[in-house]
């Protein structure tokens, strides 16, 4: 059976709140679901007898790890990591699929009918923020995803969108030159692999990341024909949304509270997207992103970039040990921690330029620790900085970046240009000397409190680690 949202959903049905009382998705699930710690399955939306929702599927390592099918969640970045540098799959074209029981086409079109929330108090309106968003090269034909927000208007059969400078941006670019519209589709539920794959920003001259994902979880990806685009959606999706985008037509987008908890950004005339076709499955269930506070939306991103810095960083002076990467949710995805462990002075500077230099725009703030501390736990991370680095030598500050367009704290080069933000970088060395300054380092090593390592109190420690 091919790996989709449904097949994840019944492996963590054990960790899921399923949750049939009434609420109305468009004005309470977001509080709901960016209060909750774990998955959620809404059965009763006032509104929208026939859906249900589900959301915070892989916000926290345990989910990430189910989704990979591993047993520990310290796992899950080697893995992605090592998977990513060797697997790929393909596409296999089938005539019909589930996401087909269902159409919605011509005047019957109403992207109103479908549960999309609003998310954040100022927000421009109704958000969809979990649509895998497919466009395709004119000139290659290779696909592209990329999750993408989407902005409902009045009229249900047009909505406005944001997307960053990357390569939807750029088929789009190739779109406005040749004066024609471009065809793009919103798959809305697949399996979170394919949602994670979805945002990794790196090069694909010759497959997508659909195919990306499909490699990882160890399969094809069945693709049918859109009904009313030239383009190829996912069969097993929950929901596709089909449509043309325009070279010029404009309208307003935004304010949007994005993955940097801010509502500000990016607003401003936007492409328009007209929706030409609907189609779902019968018992359709609408995967969501709530997008703040720190939810699914932060790790769908960081998690294919933790696994590529992870490589990346690992060929630091040719075989630097690197040990974990996590770039943590409530950094809002601009911060990125490395344990690692250093054998030559100079081996962690290098390794933290090449954490800011690397293929995504979000990091601006790279720090470095060692094997000893939890990157997990910010409280540790904010000790080592406290107690291991020297500010005079271990920190090294880099103007005149590119950084992220969302990141308001970085001005933009122009007020009407709202992909272009220029400003600082910096790197934190964190650890202990080097391993070849041996007493050195042993200078900078944790004490260990009386009675760490007897494991006649393992008992006595489950109980006094209880949360009271």
């Amino acid at each position: 059976m091919p790996h989709s949202l449904r097949t994840f959903l019944e492996s963590v049905d054990n960790r899921m709140l399923h949750i049939h009382d009434e609420v109305d998705p468009l004005t309470q699930v977001g509080y709901l679901c960016s209060e909750s710690q774990g998955p959620l399955m809404f059965h009763n939306m006032s509104g929208f007898p026939d859906w249900r929702l589900t959301d915070i599927l892989i916000k926290d390592r345990a989910g990430q790890a189910a989704a990979f099918g591993l047993d520990k969640a310290n796992e899950v970045c080697p893995y992605l990591a090592e998977q990513m540098a060797t697997k790929r799959g393909k596409s296999v074209m089938v005539e019909d699929g589930p996401v087909k029981e269902v159409k919605m086409l011509g005047d019957d079109i109403d992207l109103h009918a479908l549960p999309i929330p609003q998310h954040s108090h100022g927000d421009g309106g109704r958000y969809l923020g979990s649509g895998i968003t497919i466009t395709k090269d004119p000139e290659t034909g290779i696909r592209n995803e990329a999750i993408i927000r989407m902005m409902l208007t009045d009229d249900p059969q047009k909505a406005t969108f944001w997307m960053a400078a990357r390569h939807n941006y750029a088929h789009y670019m190739k779109y406005v030159a040749m004066d024609k519209p471009m065809p793009m589709a919103f798959a809305i539920g697949l399996h979170p692999v394919y949602e994670i794959m979805s945002n990794w920003s790196g090069k694909h001259e010759d497959f997508d990341e659909l195919e990306y994902g499909a490699g990882i979880l160890g399969e094809d990806i069945e693709m049918i024909m859109a009904d009313t685009i030239d383009l190829e959606v996912p069969a097993h999706a929950e929901v596709v949304i089909e449509g043309l985008v325009h070279p010029h037509d404009r309208a307003p987008e935004g304010p949007f509270g994005e993955f940097t908890t801010f509502g500000a950004g990016a607003e401003g005339p936007a492409p328009v997207f007209e929706i030409t076709g609907i189609t779902h499955r019968k018992d359709p269930i609408f995967r969501h992103m709530q997008a703040t506070w720190f939810t699914d939306h932060q790790p769908l991103i960081t998690l294919p970039m933790e696994a590529t810095y992870y490589n990346r960083l690992k060929e630091t002076h040719g075989n630097t040990n690197i040990l974990d990467v996590f770039v943590p949710p409530w950094a809002s995805q601009f911060m990125m921690i490395i344990q690692m462990e250093a054998k030559w002075d100079g081996q962690v500077r290098d390794t933290l330029l090449s954490a800011l230099t690397g293929p995504n725009l979000h990091v601006k703030i790279a720090i470095a620790v060692d094997e000893d501390v939890d990157i997990y736990n910010a409280e540790e991370v904010l000790w080592a900085i406290a107690c291991r680095c020297d500010p005079a030598t271990m920190t090294h500050m880099f103007p005149g970046s590119r950084l992220h367009p969302l990141d308001i704290s970085i001005p933009q080069v122009k007020d009407d240009y709202t992909v272009m933000r220029i400003g600082g970088k910096l790197a934190i060395d964190a650890t202990k000397p080097a391993t070849w300054r041996g007493a050195e380092r042993d200078k900078f090593s944790r004490v260990k409190p009386m009675g760490k390592d007897d494991e006649t109190l393992n008992d006595l420690l489950s109980q006094v680690r209880q949360k009271r």
